[in-house]
């Protein structure tokens, strides 16, 4: 084995050091694109994350030590044109390519022709962001190699091999929707995942086609709204009927039933959740949508709390424990500030959630400020994520009901955590409003099932909790008139407090839309409907047959 890895040329230390600086320049350069970027736009978002960094370097430790001239300028020069799409697509749309953006570009190249034309005056930095690190790299691999004495090995091309070719190999195993694109990760490892995804599940494929969609567009109008700061809260599988103040036999929630107590103008609802996943749920909140197939607004961020937010004068904040991939579809471009998971992996991974609240902490407020905080408290592992607390969980997780007590001491802890995020919203001045609610519901042993992604009702059941301070009565009595409250009802209600009234032409009364799994694609749907004897959860239909017979309704 020591020898199948000795280079082929004598390993003099000169020889080594010169491989090790060449990647340690060439990973430079493979990062460079990005932080270029960063001087002609604030769209890009990337931020350096240790653990691709050490892989990016081993790929370039072995493009050098392959000793293949025309293998390493190949790769780089498909990476060139994949960063150029990106980047360009980034400075143009404020927003990183998607696999589904690159069958759009595929199936119009005229249009994309005609479009980059006319942008070039605008967006022409892109040219020199690519450009000046790929041409360096192409440069140093096609001059260097005969020149410079460096080790050789043919076990390069394994490592090479394992990093193109690891992303592909996922891709055949989960579905789109797991390559989804970080605004704050770098431009080639996004490139990675959606090309990866785009190779596997829609190169040369016949594109669904959904049958248009009859619905009528939405109209805006400004909110005369006085309100200084709008906080979300959004915690991950969070199910209403195992909260204490929904009525569960458990004190899971004591905390908030006290403060319930103590301000009577605060009130609960049971809630509908928009989606089955967080990646499908988030971006159905945050752009409040209600019907099926508007796949366009998504895309567009015209019906985007965090944009009406700006519009209105302010700050926008995402503090989440959660990976930045969630972003996705979230309309990133219109954010002030975003700190994730991987800007304090250390703080997160010792403290879990709790590592949020010091991030909150640490917060300098503006005059105005939309903020949106995203846990992952209720989220399988269950006991992994109040592990680390010093105080002793209530109930036994261990055992045949191990599992579900678990579950329970997580919405627990969560309760602690909301007490703090609840007292720091408190402590802020003017009129406010605080939203907390579930991603999505969770299923907890009903037919020996766990977890979330199907269509069933505790997967869509979620709660509700609005808080207002200094508020207007009759603000708050919109809300809590309601029986039920689905996202789109809170997102909209949402967007009237960050100065945006939404007019939805399509709106019937007690309808709700729960989506499944998937974005941009022929989704399973779920059309809820209020009765005076609870909810009525129809069968999941596909999206394609639903928008063949709009007409059909609660």
């Amino acid at each position: 084995m020591l020898t199948l890895l000795a280079p082929r040329r004598a390993s003099a230390p000169r020889a080594w050091l010169s491989l090790l600086a060449l990647a340690t320049l060439s990973c430079a350069l493979l990062l460079a694109d990005d932080f270029l970027q960063q001087l002609f736009t604030p769209n890009n978002h990337a931020e350096l994350e240790a653990g691709y960094v050490v892989v990016l370097w081993l790929f370039s430790l072995g493009l050098w030590l392959c000793n293949l001239r025309w293998l390493s300028m190949s790769i780089l020069a498909l990476f060139a044109v994949m960063q150029l799409m990106q980047l360009a697509n980034i400075s143009f749309f404020g927003e990183p390519l998607t696999a589904i953006d690159i069958q759009s570009l595929l199936n119009d190249p005229g249009e994309v022709r005609e479009t980059a034309a006319h942008s070039l005056a605008q967006h022409w930095p892109v040219l020199l962001c690519v450009g000046i690190p790929y041409g360096l790299l192409l440069v140093l691999h096609w001059r260097l190699p005969g020149r410079v004495s460096l080790p050789q090995s043919r076990w390069a091309l394994l490592l090479i091999a394992v990093v193109l070719l690891s992303k592909p190999y996922r891709a055949t195993y989960r579905n789109l929707d797991s390559f989804a694109a970080s605004p704050s990760r770098s431009a080639l490892h996004n490139n990675l995942n959606v090309f990866s995804a785009w190779a596997v599940h829609l190169a040369f494929k016949p594109e669904v086609e959904l049958p248009p969609t009859s619905f009528a567009p939405y109209a805006l109008s400004p909110s005369m709204s006085e309100a200084k700061h709008v906080w979300l809260v959004v915690a991950d599988s969070l199910r209403s009927d195992r909260l204490g103040v929904f009525g569960y036999d458990r004190d899971t929630t004591p905390k908030l039933a006290a403060y319930l107590r103590d301000h009577p103008s605060a009130f609960v609802r049971p809630g509908i959740a928009a989606g089955v996943a967080t990646d499908v749920s988030l971006p159905y909140l945050i752009n409040p949508i209600r019907e099926p197939g508007k796949d366009a607004l998504l895309r567009t961020g015209d019906i985007n709390l965090f944009r009406f937010a700006k519009q209105a004068g302010f700050r926008t904040h995402w503090i989440s424990s959660q990976e930045s991939k969630l972003l996705a579809n979230l309309g990133s471009r219109y954010l002030d500030l975003s700190i994730t998971r991987e800007d304090h992996p250390l703080r997160f991974l010792k403290q879990q959630d709790r590592a949020l609240l010091d991030v909150l902490d640490a917060q300098r407020w503006a005059e105005r400020n939309f903020v949106v905080l995203n846990l992952r408290t209720a989220h399988l592992p269950y006991a992994q994520n109040y592990r680390h607390e010093k105080t002793p969980a209530p109930w036994v997780d261990e055992g045949p009901n191990g599992q579900s007590n678990a579950y329970d001491n997580s919405v627990h802890y969560l309760d602690s955590l909301l007490a703090e995020v609840i007292a720091d919203f408190d402590r802020l001045e003017g009129e406010r409003y605080l939203i907390i609610t579930g991603d999505h519901g969770q299923r907890l042993g009903e037919g020996g099932n766990w977890g979330h992604n199907d269509l069933v009702p505790e997967v869509s059941d979620v709660p509700v909790i609005v808080i207002g301070r200094e508020a207007k009565p009759e603000t708050m009595a919109t809300l809590s008139a309601e029986r039920w409250i689905s996202h789109y009802e809170a997102g909209k209600w949402l967007a009237a407090r960050l100065g945006t009234r939404i007019h939805n032409p399509n709106l019937r009364t007690n309808e709700h839309f729960v989506h499944g799994k998937l974005l941009f694609t022929d989704n399973f749907i779920q059309r809820v409907c209020e009765t005076p004897n609870g909810l009525v959860h129809q069968p999941p239909q596909l999206l394609s047959m639903l928008l063949k017979r709009p007409e059909q309704s609660c």
